[in-house]
Order: structure tokens, then sequence, then C-alpha cells
């Protein structure tokens, strides 16, 4: 029998993509602030730089053809490094007026960065015994949750500190060197498919195969329905005034605050994965984290209605994403030979969710303020959970894949 990894390494491997996140949602706001560059013109580039986020399932198939998953995961990383080193190095360039270095570097990087992430993904299932993907699915989670935390943190404290070439060393090295825990794990046993089956679409019609099961079927179902988004987390940063909660507080709870108990909610998530049905588990967090948004549209405008609420549903939230990956990696399977490209296609579909409640969200604040969007994140999860786990009960099956590509 082949030796297997134990969880927590293979968790730590996904680092490399919670760091760079973490660039780009939280150094890149604070350093370019801090340089005088036009919040607007910060959110144009963040926006650009996060498209991969929802688009980069599409060229995926790659790790799945020629090369050993494990080669291009190291490749993806040294990318992803290269790119993050370089756009520390544009970042004045972008404050004299010429942004565009810049978000395409970042652009290229994150591009990178997710498909590391898919790549690792792909593998996941192959790299430990059947009864740790709950475990590791805990594991991933806390390094993408603390990394982006961490990524954060890190990248402002070396461009400040340090002189600007070796801060760009720093934090191309802090992407790249996780990724080498993968030369001392189990080695994945696959063959891949040729490029030219992607070239001649071979893949894809295979994709379509694997797809077809009742497992994969549900599992997408479950992911694309708005019943777990947590979409509500993009708005608190925002709602802290309305609650009477000071700046310095509410930047607390939605940075480091959240990444800590997002986190402590995915290790916790991973042990309930090893004992409960992922799929329930992945939407009854959802439906339970509406009485967080309840709670605080109907409770009083104070800061601790709005930090008991927050810390609630970010707990709930880690618990959600451990069960989010281990459902996925219950669809794929071992030894799936188009793992990569299924896992990042089942994480896009949680995309589409999450960008669904957002604008939801966002309307409902926009007709009836700090209460209408609250409601409108409990109603879709309420709703459309009770509808998913009615679902789950009468043709879920045991959400295992049973069958593989031809």
């Amino acid at each position: 029998m082949q030796r297997r990894s134990p969880a927590w390494l293979v968790g730590i491997t996904y680092l490399p993509f919670g760091l760079y996140l973490g660039f780009i949602t939280v150094s890149l706001q604070v350093l370019l602030t801090a340089r005088g560059l036009a919040v607007d013109h910060i959110a144009l580039l963040q926006l650009i730089s996060l498209i991969p986020s929802y688009s980069s399932f599409a060229l995926t198939p790659l790790a799945d053809c020629g090369l050993s998953r494990r080669t291009w995961a190291v490749l993806f990383a040294a990318i992803a490094a290269l790119c993050l080193a370089a756009g520390s190095l544009l970042m004045d360039k972008a404050v004299a007026g010429n942004a565009t270095p810049l978000a395409i570097t970042l652009l290229v990087g994150m591009f990178a960065a997710q498909l590391y992430s898919s790549t690792m993904g792909g593998m996941t299932p192959s790299l430990v015994d059947e009864s740790d993907t709950g475990a590791v699915s805990g594991w991933l989670n806390v390094a993408n949750l603390g990394g982006t935390g961490l990524g954060g943190t890190i990248g402002i404290l070396l461009v400040e500190h340090l002189t600007r070439p070796i801060a760009a060393i720093a934090l191309g090295a802090e992407i790249f060197l996780p990724c080498l825990l993968l030369f001392v794990m189990t080695r994945e046993v696959r063959t891949p498919y040729a490029v030219r089956s992607m070239l001649s679409l071979q893949i894809f019609r295979d994709m379509w195969s694997v797809t077809r099961n009742r497992a994969a079927l549900i599992g997408f179902i479950i992911f694309v329905t708005p019943a777990a988004t947590f979409a509500a987390q993009n708005l608190f940063g925002g709602l802290g005034q309305d609650f009477h909660a000071s700046e310095t507080a509410v930047t607390w709870i939605v940075g480091v605050g959240n990444a800590i108990t997002c986190s402590l909610g995915a290790a916790i998530g991973g042990w309930l994965c090893n004992r409960f049905d992922r799929r329930i588990l992945f939407v009854l967090t959802g439906v339970v984290a509406a009485t967080a948004t309840l709670g605080m549209a109907f409770g009083a405008r104070t800061a601790t209605v709005f930090f008991a609420g927050v810390t609630l549903y970010n707990f709930l939230a880690g618990i959600n994403y451990a069960a989010a990956s281990a459902v996925a990696f219950d669809i794929m399977g071992i030894d799936n030979p188009l793992a990569a490209t299924q896992y990042a296609m089942l994480m896009a579909a949680c995309n589409v969710a999450i960008s669904t409640v957002i604008w939801g969200d966002s309307r409902g604040y926009k007709s009836h303020g700090v209460k209408g969007a609250l409601l409108t994140d409990a109603a879709f999860s309420l709703i459309t959970g009770a509808i998913m786990l009615t679902v789950i009960h009468l043709y879920g099956g045991n959400g295992k894949r049973t069958e593989s590509p031809a």
C-alpha cells in the first residue's frame, strides 16, 4: 500500500494562494493609499487582479495534461512568486500614474496562484488517506484563511521596513517556499492526459462524462445554489458605523479577527467533516448563519451586537469552507485524471453563488439600508438552504464519485 502524507502537511502547501491573496486584498490597499493613490484606482487594481477567481477554471485542464501535477504546482508557484516580487517593484510607477504594468503583473500572478490552488485540490485526494479528507479540508482552509491575513500583514511590513529589492525577494520567497514541501510528500501516481487531448477536445468530453454522475451533479447544484455563501462578509467592513463600532475595532474584527475566527472554524470543520455528511454540513452552516444576520438585523444597533454577530458568522464560514473542500474531494474521488479541472469548476460554482448573494445584499442595502442587506442575506440561506437539504435527503445518495471517465 502506498504511503500517504499527513493531512496537516498537505494543508500547509496551500499557503501560497492565501499569501498571494493577502497581498492583493490587504497589503495593496494599505501600501498604495499611504503613497497617495486614490481609493477608486486601488479598487480597480484589485478588481482586475481578482478576475482569475471566477475565470481561471478555463485554464485548469492544463494541470491535468502533459506534466505531473506536482511539476505544474511548482511552476505555478514560481510564476506567482515572480509576479508578486515584480509587482512590489512596480507600485511607485502606479502611484506616478501608470498602473497598467502593475495591474497586468498582479493579474498574471493571480492566475498562477489560482491555478496552483486548483492543482493542489486535484492532487489532495491522492495524497492523503480517504479517512483524512475531512481533516485535510480543515487544514487547507486554515492555510488559505490564515495565509490571507498573514500575507497581508507580512506584505506591509516587508515593503515598509526593507529596501524595495530585498522586500521583493522576500515576497517572492514566501510564495514559493511552501510548495517545496511537495518533494517530501507522497508522490501522486497517475498518467496525465496528453496535451493533444486538450486540443482535440477529448478532455472536455471526458469532463462531461465525469460531471454527469449523480454525486457530481448534486454537488454542483449545492455549490451554485446560494444557500451557504457567507457573502455578508463583504459588507461587514462598511456596516460598523451603523452599529456605532469604532473604526479601529471594525478593522480588527473584519481583518485579523476574521482570519482567526474563520481559521478556528475551519479547523473544527475538518473534524466535523469526518463525522457528518459533508453536504449537509455545508448547507446547514449557511442556514444557522442566518441566525447571526437576523440577530443583527433586529437587534440593538450596538457594537456588542455587531461583534457577536460577525464573530458567529465568520466562525460558521470557516466550518463551511472546510465542508466545501471535503464535498469536492468526495465528488472527485481518488485517482481522478480530471481532478484539478473538476475541483476548479466546483469552486467556480461557489463563486457564482457568492456573486449572486453579494448582488442581492447590495440591492437590499440600497432599498432598506442595513436591515435590508442582512435580511436579504438570511433569506437566501433559509429559503434555498431548506430546498437543498430536501434535495440531498431525497436524491443525494452517499455523495461519493462512483465512476471515472472512460
